[in-house]
C-alpha cells in the first residue's frame, strides 16, 4: 500500500513540477501536505423544521503590537476551500511543541512556544535566509515577551494583555487558585488548564463559541504563514515536521521503497497511522543496529509517500456504501498519461458503479469511465474509520486489491440492460435501479430491518465482504443468499408502518431473482440445488410463467416444488388484489410465517389460500391449477429449506405484482379495477 502512495506521490510531484519549485515553494509544498483536511468541520442544526448544514469557524487570536493588546475574534469558515489559506495543523506525536501558529487545539496560541523552539534549533534548521531568520527570531522573541508570560518555563497568555470585555473567567494560572496550587504537577496542572480554557471559550467567548473550531494567531493582520516572515515560519516547520528526521547522517539503512542505501529517520511519521495491518516490518525506531527489520524511507520517498498520501485523502476519499473509503489506482508506468489514472472524476465514478443511481445517470457515467479500462487495468479499495475526526490513527477495516475495471464496468452493463428490459426504472424508481447497493440493503442488516442496532462494526465487515467476493469475482452460496434475504424481509416486514414502503418491499423478491440472475451471468453463484429428475404430465400454459421460469432456468426449470411454490405465491398476490378493493388493511402473506416454512407445513397453507380464493372469488384457471398441484406432490419429503420455501412464495407473489403493474402501465386507458394501484409509488 505504501509503495502504491509513493508512486501516486510521484505523479503528483511530476504534475506540478516540484523540481522546478524554489526552495521556498518546495518547502511549502511539502509543509502543506501535514495540514488536516476541513472536510470533518461540518455539522447539522435543525431550525424550524429544517435540518441546515453548518461550518465551524477559526477562533483568531488578534495582536495588536502598537496597542499591546490581544482580542479574540471569529475568523473565516473552516471549509475545505479554505485549507491552503489557513494551514491548519494537529500534533504528530503527543508531546509537540506548541509552535504552530495556527491548530485545531487552542494550546496554540495560549502557550505559544515557537520563539523558544527557534533559539534552541537555530543552527540546525536550513533557513533560505539566515539573516532574515534572526529578524523573524527577534520579531516573535519581542511577541513572546509582551504577550505571554512564563511559568515553570511554560508560556502563558498574559492576562493584562487582552481586551477589558474578554478578560471574565480569563485562564491565568496565577489569578486562578485551583491552578496557581498545582501548578508543580504538570499532568494535574495540564488537564486543570485544558477545562479552564474550554470553560472561558464557552462562557465568556460563547458569542464566538462554535461546535467545531480551530484556532490561531493574527500578528498586526496577518498569520504567520502570510506575513513578512512567513518564508522563516514555512523553514522552521519544514524542519520540525519532515527535515530533522534526516539530520542524523550517521543513522543509514536500505529504502524499504527503492532499496537505495541512504540517511534513514529514526521515526516515520506516516500522516495515515495504518493499525490493523499485517506488515511485519516496525514502522519506527531506526538505529544502526535495526535497520534489517525496521521500516523506513529516505527523504526522496518519503516526499512522494507524504504526496501520495494527502493526494489520496483529499481527492480520492468517498463514500461508498455507508463506508469511509480511498480509492487508488493500480499503477503500471506503461502509459504514457499518468496522470489520467489518479483523475479524481474518473476514478471516484469508477467506485460508484455499484451504487443505485438511474439508468441515464448510469448511461453517463459508463460513457465518462470507459476511457479508462485501456490504461487503468484495475484499482483497489481501502476502507478506513478514524477514532476522532481529526486523528492521525487510520484503522483499516478492509483492503481489496486488483479490482477489474473491465469486470465491474461489465456487470454494470448488464444490471443496466436488466432494469432497462424490465421497465424497472419507470415502474419504481429508486428502490429499481438495481446495483451492488440495491442487493447489499435486501441481504445485510439496515435501519428498516434492525431499528435498534445502534454497532454496526460486524455489518461494516459484512459490507466489505460483500464487495470484495462480488468485485473479486468469487462465488456466493445460493443457500445463504436466501436465507440472508428471507430474514431480511421477514425484519422490514414486522417494521412497516407506511403503504409506501410496502408496496417497496413486497416487490424486492422479484429483485432478488433478478440479482441470482446476474450472478449466475458472470459464474459467481454456487450451491444451486440440482432436483431429482420428475416427469410431469400437466403442461403450463400461462406463458408467462412458462417465460419467466425458462429465463430463470437455472433456479426454476427442472425444480417443480420452486414452481409450485412460486405459482402459490402468484395466488396469494391475486387474493390481496381483491383485497386491496375492500381496503383490507392486512395483506394475507403476514398470515404465513415468514420466518421460515417446513415442507411438511406446505400444504396446510395450500389449504388455507385455497379458502381465501374461494371467498374473494379470484380467476381461476384449471390448466395452471392442475399443473400447479402436481408440481407440489411429494414436497413433504423434499430437501428444500423452510427459508427457499418463504422466498419461493415471495418471489412469485412479487413477480405477479411486478406484471400487474406493468400491465396498467403499458395499457393507460383501461380502467384499472384494483383501487392499489391507482395510488402506487412511481
Amino acid at each position: 500500500m505504501i509503495p502504491l502512495y509513493k508512486e501516486i506521490g510521484e505523479i503528483v510531484l511530476r504534475k506540478e513540477k516540484f523540481e522546478e519549485f524554489p526552495d521556498y515553494e518546495k518547502k511549502l509544498f511539502i509543509v502543506r501536505q501535514y495540514c488536516i483536511e476541513l472536510d470533518n468541520f461540518y455539522y447539522t442544526e435543525k431550525q424550524g423544521d429544517t435540518i441546515i448544514t453548518q461550518w465551524g469557524r477559526l477562533l483568531e487570536l488578534n495582536i495588536d503590537t502598537n496597542k499591546k493588546e490581544c482580542e479574540f475574534m471569529l475568523g473565516p469558515e473552516l471549509i475545505p476551500s479554505n485549507k491552503d489559506e489557513l494551514m491548519i495543523f494537529a500534533n504528530y506525536a503527543p508531546n509537540d511543541p506548541s509552535i504552530y501558529a495556527s491548530h485545531i487545539s487552542p494550546k496554540s496560541i495560549f502557550q505559544f512556544e515557537l520563539a523558544d523552539f527557534i533559539e534552541n534549533n537555530f543552527k540546525q534548521i536550513s533557513w533560505i535566509n539566515s539573516d532574515k531568520a534572526l529578524q523573524f527570531l527577534n520579531y516573535l522573541t519581542n511577541i513572546q515577551n509582551t504577550f505571554y508570560k512564563k511559568i515553570n518555563n511554560t508560556n502563558f497568555l498574559r492576562y493584562d494583555c487582552i481586551v477589558e470585555s474578554q478578560k471574565e473567567n480569563f485562564p491565568d494560572p496565577e489569578i486562578i487558585p485551583e491552578l496557581f496550587d498545582n501548578i508543580n504537577d504538570k499532568k494535574k496542572f495540564n488537564k486543570l488548564y485544558k477545562q479552564c480554557i474550554n470553560k472561558y471559550i464557552s462562557s465568556t467567548l460563547k458569542n464566538l463559541n462554535y461546535k467545531k473550531q480551530a484556532y490561531a494567531l493574527r500578528i498586526d493582520g496577518n498569520f504567520l504563514h502570510q506575513g513578512e516572515f512567513a518564508d522563516c515560519y514555512i523553514d522552521v516547520l519544514y524542519y520540525y515536521l519532515f527535515e530533522r528526521h534526516y539530520k542524523n547522517t550517521k543513522n543509514k539503512g536500505y529504502c524499504h521503497i527503492c532499496g537505495n542505501y541512504a540517511a534513514l529517520p529514526e521515526d516515520v511519521f506516516i500522516k495515515q497511522k495504518f493499525f490493523g495491518t499485517t506488515n511485519p516490518l516496525y514502522f519506527d525506531k531506526v538505529d544502526n543496529s535495526f535497520t534489517s527489520n525496521a521500516f523506513s524511507m529516505c527523504e526522496t520517498c518519503n516526499k512522494k509517500v507524504l504526496t501520495g498520501i494527502q493526494y489520496a485523502s483529499s481527492k480520492l476519499n468517498t463514500r461508498l456504501l455507508g463506508l469511509s473509503t480511498i480509492v487508488l489506482p493500480e499503477i503500471e508506468y506503461t502509459s504514457d498519461s499518468l496522470e489520467e489514472l489518479i483523475d479524481p472524476e474518473r476514478l471516484l465514478k469508477l467506485a460508484k458503479l455499484i451504487e443505485r443511481k438511474s439508468i441515464n445517470k448510469l448511461i453517463e457515467d459508463l460513457d465518462f469511465i470507459r476511457k479508462l479500462t485501456v490504461k487503468l487495468k484495475s484499482f483497489n479499495l481501502i476502507f478506513y474509520n478514524k477514532p476522532q475526526p481529526n486523528s492521525q490513527e487510520f484503522i483499516i477495516n478492509g483492503f481489496i486489491r486488483n479490482i477489474s475495471t473491465y469486470s465491474l464496468i461489465q456487470k454494470a452493463e448488464d444490471l443496466r440492460k436488466t432494469v432497462e428490459d424490465y421497465k424497472l426504472g419507470p415502474m419504481y424508481g429508486y428502490v429499481g435501479e438495481l446495483s451492488l447497493e440495491g442487493l447489499r440493503y435486501l441481504i445485510l442488516p439496515s435501519k428498516e430491518s434492525h431499528p435498534g442496532l445502534d454497532d454496526y462494526t460486524s455489518i461494516n465487515k459484512d459490507i466489505i465482504n460483500l464487495l470484495e467476493t462480488y468485485m473479486h469475482n468469487r462465488k456466493f452460496k445460493y443457500t445463504k443468499l436466501i436465507t440472508q434475504f428471507v430474514n431480511i424481509f421477514n425484519r422490514k416486514n414486522n417494521n412497516l408502518d407506511n403503504k409506501d414502503f410496502r408496496q417497496s418491499l413486497d416487490i424486492t423478491p422479484f429483485f432478488m431473482n433478478l440479482y441470482i440472475k446476474h450472478l449466475i451471468e458472470f459464474n459467481q453463484l454456487e450451491g444451486v440445488p440440482i432436483m431429482e429428475e420428475r416427469k410431469i404430465i400437466a403442461v403450463l400454459q400461462d406463458e408467462s410463467l412458462s417465460e419467466y421460469f425458462k429465463t430463470h432456468s437455472d433456479i426454476y426449470e427442472k425444480n417443480y416444488y420452486a414452481q409450485g411454490l412460486f405459482i402459490l405465491g402468484k395466488y396469494i398476490s391475486e387474493v390481496e388484489a381483491k383485497q386491496r378493493q375492500k381496503d383490507i388493511k392486512s395483506p394475507l402473506i403476514n398470515r404465513l410465517n415468514l420466518r421460515g416454512i417446513p415442507v411438511q407445513k406446505v400444504l396446510s397453507v395450500v389449504a388455507m389460500v385455497d379458502e381465501m380464493r374461494k371467498v374473494w372469488e379470484t380467476y381461476y384457471d384449471a390448466v395452471t391449477e392442475n399443473y400447479f398441484r402436481e408440481c407440489l406432490q411429494g414436497i413433504t419429503k423434499s430437501s428444500l429449506l423452510p427459508e427457499e420455501v418463504v422466498f419461493h412464495i415471495l418471489a412469485g407473489r412479487a413477480y405477479e405484482d411486478y406484471r400487474r403493474k406493468l400491465y396498467f402501465q403499458e395499457h393507460p386507458n383501461i380502467k384499472n379495477d384494483i383501487q392499489e394501484e391507482n395510488n402506487d409509488q412511481e
